[in-house]
C-alpha cells in the first residue's frame, strides 16, 4: 500500500525517498503523466537519484578511473590546470543505467532524435524513448544560467516521446570552498514551446566534479 501510495518503492534511504517525493507531486501535475509512461520515467528517476547521491559521496578512487572525474583533473602537458572532459560523465551515468536497466536499453548518442543526437537515451519500448542530455560546465552552475544555456535542448528531445526528460550537468567550476548539497541541486523546471503544448518537465541534476578533498576547502574571504 505504501508504494501504491507514494507511486514508487521506497529504497529506505532517508534523502533519496523524500527527493522522490518531491519531484513526483510535480510530475504527477502533468497531464501526460500515465502509464507507462509515468512508470517508465519513475524507474529512470530512482536509478538517476542514486546515482547522483552516490557520486555526490564519492571519493575520486570510488570505482577507479571510471570516476576519477570526481577529483581534481591531471595537468595539461604544458603544466597548466587540466579539465576533465564532458564525456567522462557522460560514460559513468551510461555504465551506472546500463548495469540496473533491462540489456539494450540504454544507448548512447543515438542520431537523429529531434535533429541531433542524444547522449544517453532509455528506451524501454518502441515510442517510449526517455533522454538524459548530459553537459559539462566551468563556469558557476547558478540556476537561471543553466536552464537559459541548456533547457531548450533537452526539451526539445522530447519532441517525439514523452514530455519528460533529464538534464545532468558536471559542474566543474571552483569548489575551493565546498558545493551546495544533494537536495539543492536536483529540481523540476517546466518549458513549453507554444501556448498548446503539454509543458515538458525537464529534472535537473547538477553534480560537482573535479573537487578537492574536504580538508582542502577553505572559507571564501572578502
Amino acid at each position: 500500500m505504501q508504494q501504491a501510495a507514494r507511486g514508487f518503492t521506497p529504497k529506505g534511504h532517508a534523502r533519496i525517498d523524500e527527493k522522490m517525493d518531491c519531484l513526483l507531486e510535480v510530475l504527477r501535475t502533468s497531464p501526460a503523466w500515465k502509464a507507462p509512461d509515468s512508470t517508465h520515467f519513475t524507474v529512470l528517476l530512482e536509478y538517476f537519484l542514486c546515482f547522483l547521491h552516490d557520486r555526490f559521496d564519492g571519493q575520486a578512487d570510488l570505482y577507479g578511473d571510471r570516476a576519477a572525474y570526481l577529483g581534481p583533473a591531471p595537468n595539461k602537458a604544458d603544466g597548466s590546470a587540466g579539465t576533465w572532459p564532458e564525456k567522462a560523465v557522460q560514460d559513468d551515468i551510461h555504465q551506472h543505467l546500463s548495469g540496473l536497466l533491462t540489456p539494450g536499453t540504454v544507448q548512447r548518442e543515438v542520431i537523429d532524435v529531434a535533429s541531433g543526437r542524444t547522449d544517453v537515451t532509455y528506451t524501454p519500448e518502441p515510442g517510449r524513448r526517455l533522454v538524459i542530455e548530459v553537459k559539462r560546465r566551468k563556469t558557476k552552475a547558478e540556476r537561471n544560467a543553466l536552464e537559459r544555456d541548456y533547457l531548450a535542448q533537452a526539451a526539445n528531445y522530447t519532441a517525439t516521446g514523452p514530455p519528460f526528460g533529464m538534464l545532468l550537468v558536471g559542474d566543474h567550476s571552483s569548489h575551493a570552498a565546498g558545493y551546495s548539497d544533494f537536495d539543492d541541486r536536483v529540481w523540476i523546471t517546466r518549458y513549453a514551446r507554444s501556448a498548446t503544448e503539454v509543458p515538458r518537465l525537464i529534472v535537473v541534476g547538477i553534480l560537482p566534479i573535479g573537487r578537492p578533498t574536504p580538508s582542502a576547502l577553505r572559507m571564501p574571504t572578502g
